[in-house]
């Protein structure tokens, strides 16, 4: 029993002795002092003045005090530390500045943080992470400003990459083009590991693809297999035309590297890489696994694979699999435009022309049908599509103008455009060469008076346009 009694007497006086060996105002008063506060005792403060006591002129550990006060979320006392670190050094001590401004950031006043920041500056002009953080919560209030200050320490610290850093709060400001901008004046080989990152993404989306190459390379050497560099590396390749080069951090990407989660995005890059290289196959592959995983939230859209898939094809000439996909493009793009539209009737006429005549009819009638349909989607549109219907009517299903199959189009186009006042460079071309085919089948039809009627119109047009000269000389 009495072993008992004095071991526990024991635990308590090497506790006790332990403690009071650490107020000493050493670095040993800052890990016990970590212990209190996670401790979380009922009487922090009476357990705190020993150490206030023996520590009152060591700026660095009242300073160090506040720190863990701070990141145990006690604003409190982590201010109460921060002011008697001051107090120790009358009042220059710049770390302790930056905790105050800390505490005030923390609680979302930036102004009052900017200017505990901004007195940090004061009491050390060289010390990097003053401006650093100055820069992070001024940037919205004055971003002007937050520049002239990070100038500032161009001035003070020349051996710092200040442009680097701009970079970085550009970048984590959502400003990628300024982002890109101040980065780019730093030579890759200086930049900060931790920045090559945001220096590859701001040059990459910002279309800069050699620059994220240079990014991504650099990154890559000192983080090797990293897959952000490596499946930026393989897009800029792809972007830069060097297809062989983006293979090879495509196969490094997609067999290489461990714990990846492939997107639509990178399938997408992935199909255009393999087509680019003529493997068609692997191209369609990785178009539809990208189209199995896109979602609206997608960066890339299903409309744009679908394009793109549906271009793939008609390369090919398959031009069955090329309209199937662009009509499911047409049919899930928002905000279609005229032009989207009519590239269908494109695809129809390139058909006609590398298929079998006796086929040829049917299919100009399909692009006929488009803009049968795109008249009625569009009804500011109607002279253009029922111009463009004309066309197709005259070259593809008549022979040097036999039948006229064309007649009744044009005359449309004629009756839409005559009484126009405010007729395009555009409209004044199409109402043009309508008059020509009415004027030219009167010629051949022998009705010359008709002809030449038609001919003054034309121009009234172009007073140049010599077939209309020639047809009102004749007698």
């Amino acid at each position: 029993m009495k072993a008992i009694k004095y071991l526990f007497i024991a635990a308590l006086t090497f506790g006790y002795s332990a403690t009071v060996m650490a107020q000493d105002g050493s670095k040993a008063d800052v890990d016990a002092v970590k212990k209190i506060i996670s401790s979380k005792p009922a009487d922090l403060d009476k357990q705190m003045k020993p150490f206030y006591k023996a520590n009152k002129k060591n700026a660095e550990n009242l300073l160090a005090f506040g720190r863990a006060f701070f990141e145990a979320k006690d604003t409190a006392n982590a201010k109460v530390y921060a002011n008697h670190a001051l107090q120790a050094t009358k009042n220059k001590y710049a770390p302790a500045f930056i905790l105050l401004g800390d505490i005030e950031a923390l609680g979302d006043r930036g102004g009052e943080a900017a200017t505990l920041y901004d007195q940090a500056i004061y009491a050390d002009p060289k010390l990097v992470e003053a401006y650093y953080k100055y820069a992070l919560v001024y940037r919205k209030i004055d971003p002007q400003g937050t520049a002239a200050k990070l100038d500032q320490l161009k001035v003070q610290r020349p051996d710092v990459s200040v442009d680097a850093i701009k970079g970085h709060i550009f970048m984590i400001s959502g400003d990628r083009k300024s982002a890109y901008e101040a980065y780019k004046l730093v030579p890759v080989n200086k930049i900060d590991p931790s920045y090559l990152n945001e220096f590859a993404r701001a040059s990459y989306f910002g279309g800069h693809f050699d620059d994220a190459l240079a990014a991504c390379e650099e990154g890559l050497k000192h983080n090797p297999g990293n897959p952000t560099f490596t499946r930026l590396a393989m897009f800029s390749n792809y972007e830069m035309k060097n297809y062989d080069a983006a293979k090879n951090y495509l196969k490094m990407y997609f067999n290489e590297i461990k714990d990846v989660e492939f997107s639509e995005y990178d399938h997408y890059y992935a199909a255009l890489i393999h087509e680019a290289l003529g493997d068609k196959d692997n191209a369609k592959s990785s178009y539809h696994k990208a189209l199995s995983l896109v979602s609206d939230s997608s960066m890339i859209k299903r409309w744009d694979i679908l394009k793109t898939l549906s271009e793939s094809h008609l390369k090919d000439n398959d031009f069955e699999n090329a309209i199937k996909y662009y009509q499911e493009f047409l049919d899930t793009k928002p905000g279609k435009k005229v032009d989207d539209d009519e590239a269908l009737a494109g695809i129809y006429v390139k058909w006609a022309e590398n298929t079998e005549e006796a086929r040829r009819p049917e299919v100009i009638g399909k692009a006929i049908g488009v803009f049968n349909k795109m008249s009625e989607t569009y009804p500011v549109q109607k002279a253009y599509c029922t111009y463009k219907i004309a066309e197709l009517k005259n070259k593809w299903l008549d022979n040097n103008m036999e039948k006229r199959v064309a007649k009744a189009d044009y005359q449309q186009v004629v009756e839409l455009l005559s009484a126009k006042a405010d007729r395009s460079k555009s409209e004044n071309t199409m109402l043009k060469y309508s008059l020509h085919y009415l004027m030219f089948g009167s010629y051949l039809d022998k009705k010359i008076a008709d002809a030449k009627s038609y001919a003054e119109k034309i121009l009234a047009i172009d007073p140049e346009y010599k077939p209309a000269q020639e047809i009102q000389n004749l007698k």
